[in-house]
């Protein structure tokens, strides 16, 4: 931090000890700024990804729900044929038997 950075007229008109308060100044303002900038967009940044995650949360639960009532359905499916192909050959034997 230079008083260099300050105009020529400037430092003339504040001296030199002034010129680099006043670069002090404005180099703190600035780091205040940016740090408030930054933590600011930090929060966006944090908010939006725990909404993205529990949206996301959301959606695998729903298809897992659907997954498991498209399986249960389906499982159902098979088991009642599976009972009436152990029935018709049941009844088969029994006819062919004689019973």
């Amino acid at each position: 931090m230079g008083s260099h950075r300050v105009s020529a007229a400037l430092r003339e008109r504040l001296g030199h000890e002034a010129s680099l308060g006043l670069v002090e100044l404005v180099e703190s303002d600035r780091t205040e700024w940016s740090e408030r900038v930054l933590s600011i967009a930090v929060e966006r940044f944090e908010r939006r990804l725990a909404e993205e995650l529990a949206s996301l949360r959301v959606a695998v639960v729903r298809e897992m729900h659907e997954g498991r009532v498209d399986m249960l359905k389906w499982g159902f499916l098979f088991w009642v044929g599976q009972v009436a192909a152990f029935a018709a050959v049941l009844a088969f034997m029994f006819r062919v038997t004689g019973r």
